[in-house]
């Protein structure tokens, strides 16, 4: 028999959504699963959903206060008999061969952790994670040194074997940036592969945890000063990328005073070219006027036949 992989939803007040993130786990090309979904004291009609869902590889689990994402994930964990562990949010959809080609490729790489890329879909676009930039430095360094750089593994993406969580889990204290510290912590231990395929579709919500300024402030402080497993040069290039990303609120407000005022320039440039041409529109007018005033002063008149 098949080892059993255990998929954690961690849901709040997902109703409209999470009907078909649990479906897209159900539906998987790999049979034994079971899907815990970690309902983290929803106020709307979460339970009641769920409980219309007739497969027994379904658990739910409700918490009496709500307690945030990671502390649901960690109770998924704990209450798993899976001898694999895989992360869905309950927003978003694994393609249907997921857990099957990520299992496959964590066992021919005999690696520990396993990561798929996704497509984010948002009304600005579709955009894959990791970045082709980033998938081309993963060909060059290794998946430790490339998250000194930032992050290239979501929590959706993960496949992992249970010891990895037995030892590390997700820091219930970071209100953002959980799963970049959780891989942090988990490169430096363990070996991981990539599966070089998009097998995840994340769909981003009005209000997703990543619209919080305040919260990845807060989330980059923490990492700041926790002592990462990781070499000194490694360990610097990691602050640097913490500070950068703690300060976006302010880089994000100079990119958008910048764009306002490329957009202020390039009006006044094309204002003054407008008014260019309508001089120079002008000027030939009034050269083509003399011109033929001059031709016809010069040239005899044809003298009228009597």
């Amino acid at each position: 028999m098949k080892d059993i992989v255990s998929i954690i939803i961690p849901t709040y007040n997902r109703e409209k959504n999470i009907v078909l993130a649990v479906d897209s786990c159900l539906k998987q090309t790999y049979p034994n699963i079971e899907v815990i979904v970690v309902d983290d004291n929803s106020s709307d009609n979460t339970e009641n959903v769920l409980k219309n869902i007739n497969d027994e590889r379904l658990r739910y689990i409700r918490l009496e206060k709500n307690m945030g994402a990671c502390y649901a994930r960690n109770i998924g964990i704990k209450n798993s008999k899976g001898k694999y562990i895989v992360f869905n949010d309950s927003d978003d959809i694994f393609r249907q061969d997921k857990i099957e080609k990520q299992l496959n490729n964590l066992k021919k790489n005999k690696s520990y952790l396993d990561f798929c890329m996704l497509v984010e879909h948002s009304k600005n676009g579709d955009n894959k994670f990791p970045s082709k930039s980033q998938e081309n430095n993963l060909k060059k360094r290794s998946v430790l040194k490339e998250l000194c750089y930032g992050n290239v593994i979501s929590t959706q993406t993960i496949l992992a074997k249970r010891e990895v969580f037995d030892n590390i889990i997700f820091d219930e204290s970071l209100p953002r940036l959980q799963d970049y510290d959780l891989v942090i912590r988990i490169a430096c231990k363990y070996k991981i592969s990539h599966t070089k395929e998009v097998l995840v579709d994340m769909y981003k919500q009005k209000n997703s945890i990543s619209h919080s300024y305040d919260k990845l402030e807060k989330a980059c402080m923490i990492m700041l000063k926790k002592n990462y497993d990781i070499d000194e040069e490694d360990l610097t290039i990691l602050k640097k990328t913490l500070i950068s990303l703690g300060n976006k609120r302010q880089i994000d407000k100079l990119f958008k005073d910048f764009d306002k005022e490329r957009k202020k320039y390039e009006k006044e440039i094309d204002y003054q070219r407008k008014q260019r041409l309508k001089v120079e529109k002008d000027f030939d007018a009034i050269i083509n006027s003399k011109r033929w005033k001059f031709i016809n002063s010069v040239i005899p008149k044809r003298k009228q036949s009597k």
